[in-house]
Formats: structure tokens, sequence, C-alpha cells
């Protein structure tokens, strides 16, 4: 999880020293809606404590497959757009989510900084603003999120999930669930309505980390959303 960051932030320093010596690219000009509003920064947090799990009743806990199966309905949502909090040992941001088909865009805030990434799960167009420039590299799929998604859970190779019981979390009831795997443990809450996580907490090689989505909403959204502003200059190569 945290190589994706490091990932994501030599990507950017690369857009830098490209730009800065690729004058004679021809800017790519699609159409754009008006900027994301930026979202204020994120008030300091202790670590986050990783609860036992409850004392449950003869048959409460679900099994491998309940819990696969609840994933498997999360994996058919179409439209789909969150707020995400992410804190971890060393690092701490806000970022936005959506999703329609086979379309993601991740807006991740920093003050007035904005660092975008919008794929269509073959390319993928990274862009900074207020910079306004960017580059587009090819991908073989959806790649962008900071922690594993629901199509990335279902691998049976990788994932087997321990149920710990129930709680609620930003307005939904969770099955509340526990796996590793290459990386450390998580504890993940899946949301029983939409089946997707809403909340991760996980360790690492460099500590613990966590993850909170809020204004979750399931609206159909317009195509213009993944759109690159026109006034931003994207290199292909």
């Amino acid at each position: 999880m945290l190589r994706k960051i490091a990932g994501l932030l030599i990507v950017i320093i690369y857009v830098l020293l490209i730009t800065a010596g690729c004058g004679d690219n021809s800017p790519e000009e699609p159409a754009f809606p008006p900027p994301v509003a930026v979202v204020p920064p994120v008030d300091d947090d202790p670590a986050p404590v990783i609860p036992e799990a409850p004392d449950l009743e003869e048959g409460e806990n679900w099994g491998d497959a309940e819990i696969r199966n609840l994933l498997k309905k999360g994996a058919l949502i179409q439209n789909l757009s969150y707020t995400a909090k992410f804190n971890s040992v060393d690092n701490e941001f806000i970022y936005e989510y959506h999703k329609k088909d086979n379309y993601t865009k991740m807006i991740i805030h920093d003050g007035d900084y904005q660092s975008v990434s919008i794929s269509d799960g073959q390319y993928t167009v990274y862009y900074n603003l207020p910079e306004n420039i960017g580059y587009m590299m090819e991908e073989s799929g959806d790649d962008m999120g900071l922690v594993p998604n629901v199509e990335t859970l279902l691998n049976e190779q990788i994932y087997a999930f321990r149920s710990v019981g129930e709680d609620g979390f930003s307005g939904y009831l969770c099955q509340v669930v526990e796996t590793e795997d290459e990386y450390g443990d998580l504890k993940i809450w899946i949301s029983t309505e939409l089946g997707i996580p809403v909340k991760y907490i996980g360790t690492d090689d460099n500590g613990w980390y966590s993850l909170e989505l809020t204004q979750i909403r399931l609206d159909d959204l317009q195509e213009d959303v993944f759109d690159v502003p026109p006034e931003v200059t994207i290199m292909r190569y």
C-alpha cells in the first residue's frame, strides 16, 4: 500500500523532469468540468487501536464463503463515489474516489495542491493542480487504490477471511473480518448493505495505517467527470 503512494510521488517527480525537456510535445485538449473544491486539511489523530475480536454466540460468525458472497455483491456496483481519510505512521491526507463502469478517478488533496489520477482500465492519466502538467501511461487495469479493493480481496490465492463480529461505521452495519497478505495483517469493516469495505486498519513493515470512507454515494456519474481540464498539458509517450 505504501509502495503505491511512493510510486505516485515518483510519477509526479518524473512528470516534472520530463515536461521540462519536452517542450515540443503538443498538448491534448479534452473537455473537463469545473475544478473540484479543495477539502480542508486533516486534523492530527492518534494511531488507531485495533480492537480484540468480541465473544460471539454460536452462529454469529460468518464463514469465508459468506464473506466472499458479500464482497461479490459489492463488485456488482457500477457507480460509486466516496471521500476517504488515510492515516499512517508518517502520512495523512484526504482523497476523493469516483467509479463509473471501467472508469475510475482519484483526487488526493494537500491544501491548494491536488494530485489527480484518471483511468479507463487500460490507460491512466496523472496530473497535478495548480501546475497543470500531466503524463499518460498504459497499464493492465485499475490499480489506483491505496488498500485492496473488492476485486482484489476476492482473490482466493491471497486472502482468507475470519469474521470477528458486527460493528457500525459511516452509517452502515458491517461485518468485521480479519485477514492478511504479503504486507501484513488487515481488519476490514464490510458494509452488509453495499458489500464494500468502508474501513480498514492494517499493519505492514512500516507500522500501522488506516482508511475510513465517508460521504459514500451510488449516484450515476456524468461521463465528463473523467475528462481532463483543457488547461492541463498531457504528454503522451
